[in-house]
This record gives C-alpha cells, structure tokens and sequence, in this order.
C-alpha cells in the first residue's frame, strides 16, 4: 500500500477500534444499571419482609412480657405478697415455681433475612444492618440471662432434694401434699431462693425484653419513613 492508502486504513482501524470500545462500554453501562436495579427491587422487597417480621416479633415480646408478668405474680403469692389472683393459676403453682424456666423462643428469621442479603448503600440498608447487630446483642444478652436463672432454678431443687424427705414423690409423682406445700409458703430459705429467682426474672429477664421491644418499636418507625422516602 503506498502512504495515502496507508493512512486511510489506519484511520478506518482506529475508527472501528474506537466504536468497538464505545460498544463495550454501553454493554457494561447497561448491564451495571440493571444490576442496581435488581438489586434495588431486591432491597426494597426485602425491607418490606423485615418491617413484617418485626410486627410479629414486637407483637411476640408482647406476648412474653406478659407471660412475665404472669410469672411474677406466682412469685409474688409464694413470697406471701399481695398479688392479682386473675394472673396465677393455682393449679400449676408449684409446677412453675420449681420447674418452669420461660424463655423467650424467638426465631432468628430476620437475623437470616439480613445475613444472606446482598444490601445496597441506602439510608435503608444502613439502618438493616444496625437492626441486625441490635438483635444479636440482645439475643446475646437473653441467653446469657437465661443460663443465670436456670442455674438458680437447679440449685433450688438441689437444696430441697438434699432436705426435703418429700422430694423423691414430687420428681416421681409430681405430688405436692401439705408438707411440701408448707415448705413452699414458709420455708424463709426456699422464698429467699424465690426472690432471688423474681428478681432475676422482673428486674433483669423484664428489663431486657421491654428495652428490646422499645427499641424494635423505634427502629421499625425509622425503617418505615426511610422505605417510604425511597419510594
């Protein structure tokens, strides 16, 4: 080729070189902006589904702060304090007292929903993962609160099947007869035992859930307003 066919080549090269690279670039630009719109439309179903499931786990602490309540009445009358009648059931007293240890069963489903999610870099996102950690922390702190009373709980019988010649029909028969009974109401070092286990439940177990159920209730108004800016 002599030098004029030479150059227009080059310029024809360059000019197919640059569309090619022009061609890429829309691809890229394309395929980026349907990536942030799916997962835009991801992250937005997925705060729908948290702001749900935080309706079912506020309504859950409900539930269990009153189960509480219920629980410290029990206390209360084994304590020989004045209690509301309507909120203990006379024929599971003993059965509660010594055996039961309520605890808050609470899935970990919106834990999973944050874990396995691929979040984007909204206001939304943010307060996601900030409502991940806040669960995990008091989610840590129930376990830690429940190994406590169960231990308590343990020691309690230990100390009754070590003194109580009745023991051995209560664990086998589940019979409490008038001896066991009185034990139960006067023994000053059983109800000491109680107020400890009352204390542990009202004043730590009761302060944990309603902090969290308050803090859900904020979080989930907060969630809710940056959803509906975005939209």
């Amino acid at each position: 080729m002599n030098g004029r066919q030479f150059r227009k080549y080059m310029v024809y090269a360059i000019g197919e070189i640059i569309l090619v690279i022009i061609g890429i670039l829309i691809a890229l630009g394309i395929n980026n902006w349907n990536q942030e719109k799916q997962l835009k439309i991801a992250n937005q179903e997925l705060q729908k589904k948290v702001l749900v499931q935080l309706d079912k786990d506020i309504e859950f602490l409900k539930e269990f702060q009153d189960d509480i309540e219920s629980l410290n009445q029990t206390y209360l009358k084994v304590l020989g304090r004045n209690y509301d009648k309507e909120k203990v059931s006379e024929g599971g007293m003993v059965s509660t007292v010594l055996f039961s240890v309520n605890t808050l069963a609470l899935d970990k489903h919106l834990n999973n929903l944050i874990d396995n999610a691929s979040l984007d870099d909204s206001k939304a996102s943010q307060k996601l993962i900030d409502l991940n950690s806040m669960y995990k922390l008091y989610l840590k702190d129930i376990d830690d609160i429940e190994a406590i009373i169960y231990e308590k709980m343990t020691n309690n019988l230990a100390v009754i099947e070590a003194t109580q010649s009745w023991y051995s029909e209560l664990i086998t028969d589940f019979r409490c007869r008038n001896d066991c009974i009185t034990y139960l109401l006067n023994d000053e070092g059983h109800k000491s035992r109680i107020a400890t286990l009352r204390f542990l439940y009202v004043s730590g177990y009761g302060s944990i859930i309603d902090g969290f159920r308050e803090d859900l209730i904020s979080a989930k108004q907060e969630l809710k307003g940056l959803v509906e800016e975005s939209v």
